[in-house]
């Protein structure tokens, strides 16, 4: 035995019993998706862009620190209370580049908000680019 390294002490027939609490018992794992997983209040799940309420300031493009959304041409008028906004762009959020840290929901200008982060379960993703529009 090296100084400072201790080895384990033999104690036979403790591998066992071990074995058997694990091969009977409960899965330390959850079965996602089969079961949901319980979310805690105020877990910042998958995004949603509302496009109803969108007014394609670009606000939400400009303090992404990923880059994630992209503003893309769609010419549109949307009601903002008693005026009217010509809207010339909208987003697209790129969920697999997304870190839901929420500043884009915080430089949203509109009431409701147009871009949002909400309580759902936001799961893997097969492939590359998934977008949410």
């Amino acid at each position: 035995m090296t100084e400072g390294r201790k080895e384990a002490p033999e104690r036979p027939g403790v591998l066992l019993p071990e074995m058997g609490r694990h091969l009977f018992g409960r899965p330390a794992t959850q079965r996602y998706p089969a079961e949901p997983i319980p979310v805690p209040k105020g877990f910042r799940g998958r995004i949603e862009v509302s496009d109803e309420h969108c007014i394609g300031c670009s606000k939400c493009a400009l303090v992404c620190p990923t880059d994630c959304i992209e503003m893309v041409a769609d010419k549109r008028e949307v009601a903002m209370g008693e005026r009217t906004v010509h809207r010339k762009k909208k987003p697209i959020v790129h969920l697999m580049s997304c870190i839901r840290c929420g500043l884009c929901e915080d430089a949203c200008p509109t009431d409701p908000k147009a871009i949002y982060l909400t309580e759902a379960f936001s799961g893997a993703y097969g492939e590359k680019d998934v977008v949410v529009e």
